[in-house]
C-alpha cells in the first residue's frame, strides 16, 4: 500500500463508508483511531476510562465504538440524568407469576449488574448529570476485576465475567454545563490517570467523512467538481470556526474577518449555537434524498436552504445566530439568502469579507451554474481529492508550502496573487518579469522579459522525427484524420493566446500541432522535472490554466510539449518515477489539433508498464487528477 498511495487511499474511503453504515455508524479516521488507542491501552488493565469533552463530540459513539471494538460484543448503557437511581444501574427484586397462580421473586439486573455477570462493557453517557450521591454510590466497583465478587444491591453477590468495563462520558460542569455537577473528590481521583479528552473532528478528516457519507455502494460520487473541491471544503472550514467559537471564543483573525473584534481586542463566542458531524449528517442525508426525489437544486442552493434552517430557530440567542451567519458568510456561504430570509438584522452581512462576494452577482450566478454541473466521479477520482494538502508531498516527501505575494492591480494580473519571477502581460501586451513591491508607492516592479534560447530548429526535420509519432496517435484513438493534413508550427506558449484558441474550431485544419522552441535542444533524460501544486487550478478551463503557466513559471521553467510526449512513450524505464503516480501530466508546451477540429493538450497516464496518451479540449476543466510537467530552466 506504501507503494501504491491511490490504493491506500481507496480503501480507507471505502472503511470509512462501511463503518458509517456498519460498524457503530463511526469512521476510524486518525483521530479516531488514536483515541481508541489510549482507550484500549486503559481497557486492557481492566482500569475505568473517562472520555470527557465540548459537547457533541461523538463521546458516548466513541465509547460504544471502543465497547465493540475492544470486548466484540455490544455495551450495555446507563444513560444518566438526575432522576436515576440504584435500580435504575444495578437493578432490583421483582416479582412474576407462577404456573400455579402463585407468585415469585425474581432478580431484575440492570444494566451494570448484567454488564459483570455477562462480560459486557458499560457505558455510563452524561455521567455528570447523576446526582453527586449516586456517583459515590458507583465508586465501590471502581477497582473490581474480573473474578471479583460484588454485593449488587437488590440482586445479591454478582461474580464479575472477564470482559467487564465501565467507560463513562460526560460534560464536564462549565458555563457551557452549569446544570451539570462538578466531580466529587473522590471520584476525580479515580479519574485522574484514565481521562480522555475527545475533541471535534479535524477539518480535513470532516471532509473525508463528507465524502464517505455521499459515497454510492459501489465507492462513486454524483456530485459537481465545483462543491467538492470548494463547498465542501469551505463547510469544514466554516465548521472548525463555529466549533471553536461555542467551545471559547473566535479566533482573533477570524474576529477580525467578520468584524466582530471589539476595539478592546474582545472576542465573541457561541452560546448555544453549534454545527457537529450530527449537523452534516442530517443535512447529506436530506440531499441524497431531494436527488432521489428528482429535484434540481444546485447542491450550494440546497445547502443555504438547510443552513438557513438552523440559523432562524429562535432557541438560540440572536447574538449566537448573527455570529454563525457572519461565519457562514464569510466562508461564502449564504449568498442565496437575505438578511429577512434569516430574521436578522438588515446589517447582518456588512462587512468586506461578505460584501465582497455578495456584491458580485455575475460571480454568484457562476457559482450557482458551477455547483449545479453534477457528474458521475469514480473512486479512483476520489482518492485524488485532497484540498486541505494532507497527502500531497514533494519529492522528498515534505508537505507543499503555498508562499504567495499579492501585487497591486497590474493589467491582467489584477487583484490576482502572483510570485516574484513571473511573467505578466501588461495592457500593451508586452510580457514583463514581476520583480515584487515597491516599498515606496505598493505598485509592483517589473523587469523587461527577453526569450532566451538557442536559435529555432530546423521545422522540416521537426516535422520528420514527430509526424509518424502524431500519425500512430490518432489511429490509436481511432481518429480518421489524413496524414496530409499533419503539421508542426513553432509556437512559444508565451505567444499564445489560449482563450481565443478555445473558440478556434476547424475540422478541416485537424492534425495542426505546435512545437516549444526552447525545448527542442534539451536532454529530456537528465531534465529535472517539477509538478507544481495543482490544486489552485481545479475548476478552471485549461485556456486558463495554460495562461497561469506561462504567466507563473515560464521564466523559471519550461513547458514541454508533443516532443516530451514522444520521448516518455518510447522511454517508459527512464521515465521519471515521480511521474507514476497515476494522475495525468499535462503537457503544456504543445497543442494538437484533434479531428473534430479543436485545439487539445496532450497528456500521459502511467499504466503499469507503458505510457498511455490523451489529449483533452482547452476549454475543459482541470480536475484534481490533473497534473503539470514542468522542466526546471
Amino acid at each position: 500500500m506504501e507503494k501504491n498511495p491511490r490504493a491506500a487511499r481507496v480503501v480507507e474511503l471505502i472503511r470509512y463508508r462501511r463503518g458509517l453504515h456498519f460498524e457503530g455508524h463511526i469512521a476510524s479516521t486518525p483521530s479516531v483511531v488514536a483515541n481508541l488507542e489510549k482507550i484500549g491501552s486503559r481497557m486492557i488493565t481492566w482500569i475505568s476510562v473517562f472520555l470527557h469533552g465540548p459537547s457533541v463530540t461523538g463521546k458516548t459513539s466513541l465509547g460504544r465504538f471502543a465497547a465493540r471494538h475492544f470486548t466484540g460484543q455490544d455495551a450495555e448503557m446507563v444513560y444518566c440524568n438526575p432522576q436515576t437511581r440504584e435500580a435504575n444501574i444495578w437493578g432490583k427484586t421483582g416479582i412474576r407469576p407462577t404456573e400455579g397462580g402463585g407468585m415469585q421473586t425474581v432478580d431484575i439486573f440492570g444494566p451494570l449488574a448484567k454488564a459483570m455477570q455477562e462480560g459486557k462493557a458499560v457505558v455510563f453517557d452524561e455521567f455528570t448529570a447523576l446526582p453527586k450521591e449516586q456517583m459515590v454510590f458507583i465508586k465501590g466497583i471502581f477497582n473490581a476485576k474480573p473474578g471479583d465478587t460484588v454485593n449488587v444491591v437488590g440482586n445479591g453477590r454478582v461474580k464479575i465475567t472477564p470482559g467487564f468495563q465501565m467507560i463513562f462520558t460526560a460534560n464536564l460542569k462549565s458555563d457551557k454545563n452549569p446544570e451539570r455537577q462538578e466531580l466529587p473528590p473522590e471520584i476525580a481521583r479515580e479519574f485522574e490517570q484514565n481521562n480522555l479528552e475527545i475533541d471535534y473532528t479535524p477539518k480535513a478528516e470532516a471532509y473525508d467523512i463528507m465524502l464517505a457519507r455521499l459515497m454510492n455502494p459501489d465507492g462513486s460520487l454524483d456530485m459537481s467538481w465545483h462543491d467538492l473541491n470548494v463547498t465542501l471544503p469551505k463547510l469544514c472550514e466554516a465548521l472548525e470556526e463555529i466549533e471553536i467559537a461555542y467551545t471559547d471564543k473566535e479566533r482573533e483573525d477570524t474576529a477580525r474577518l467578520t468584524e466582530t473584534l471589539d476595539a478592546s481586542g474582545k472576542r465573541a463566542g457561541l452560546k448555544k449555537f453549534v454545527m457537529t458531524q450530527g449537523t452534516i449528517e442530517a443535512i447529506l442525508e436530506s440531499w441524497t434524498v431531494e436527488k432521489r426525489l428528482g429535484e434540481n437544486t444546485s447542491f450550494v442552493e440546497f445547502l443555504d436552504e438547510r443552513l438557513k434552517t438552523g440559523l432562524t430557530f429562535k432557541e438560540y440567542p440572536e447574538s449566537d445566530r448573527i455570529l454563525a451567519t457572519k461565519i457562514l458568510a464569510s466562508k461564502g456561504f449564504l449568498l442565496t439568502l437575505t438578511p429577512e430570509d434569516l430574521s436578522l438584522p438588515r446589517n447582518v452581512f456588512d462587512f468586506d469579507a461578505s460584501k465582497k462576494v455578495r456584491d458580485n452577482k455575475s460571480a454568484t450566478l457562476a457559482l450557482l451554474a458551477d455547483s449545479a454541473k453534477e457528474v458521475h466521479i469514480s473512486l479512483k477520482e476520489l482518492a485524488d481529492l485532497d484540498p486541505f494538502g494532507v497527502r500531497r508531498k514533494d519529492s522528498n516527501g515534505n508537505q507543499f508550502l503555498n508562499i504567495e505575494y499579492l501585487a497591486q492591480a497590474f493589467g491582467e494580473g489584477a487583484g490576482k496573487k502572483i510570485l516574484p519571477g513571473q511573467l505578466v502581460k501588461g495592457p500593451d501586451g508586452k510580457i514583463s518579469v514581476f520583480v515584487g513591491i515597491s516599498k515606496t508607492d505598493g505598485s509592483p516592479v517589473l523587469q523587461p522579459y527577453e526569450q532566451k534560447g538557442l536559435s529555432p530548429p530546423d521545422l522540416s526535420q521537426l516535422e520528420q522525427l514527430c509526424n509518424p509519432f502524431i500519425q500512430e496517435t490518432f489511429k490509436r484513438w481511432n481518429q480518421n484524420v489524413p496524414d496530409t493534413q499533419i503539421s508542426a508550427k513553432l509556437e512559444s506558449p508565451a505567444s499564445q493566446d489560449y482563450k481565443a484558441l478555445t473558440g478556434d474550431i476547424d475540422t478541416a485544419k485537424a492534425g495542426e500541432y505546435t512545437l516549444n522552441p526552447e525545448v527542442q535542444n534539451l536532454d529530456f533524460e537528465t531534465a529535472k522535472v517539477f509538478t507544481p501544486d495543482p490544486s489552485a487550478f481545479i475548476g478552471k478551463s485549461l485556456s486558463e490554466v495554460a495562461e497561469h503557466l506561462v504567466t507563473t513559471f515560464g521564466s523559471r521553467y519550461y513547458l514541454p510539449g508533443i516532443e516530451y510526449w514522444q520521448w516518455l512513450a518510447s522511454n517508459p524505464d527512464k521515465s521519471p518515477q515521480s511521474l507514476k503516480d497515476g494522475k495525468y501530466q499535462f503537457l503544456f508546451g504543445s497543442l494538437l489539433r484533434s479531428s473534430n477540429g479543436h485545439w487539445c493538450v496532450p497528456y500521459v497516464d502511467w499504466s503499469g508498464d507503458e505510457w498511455d496518451r490523451y489529449a483533452k479540449w482547452l476549454d475543459n476543466d482541470w480536475n484534481s487528477y490533473c497534473r503539470v510537467v514542468l522542466l526546471e530552466r
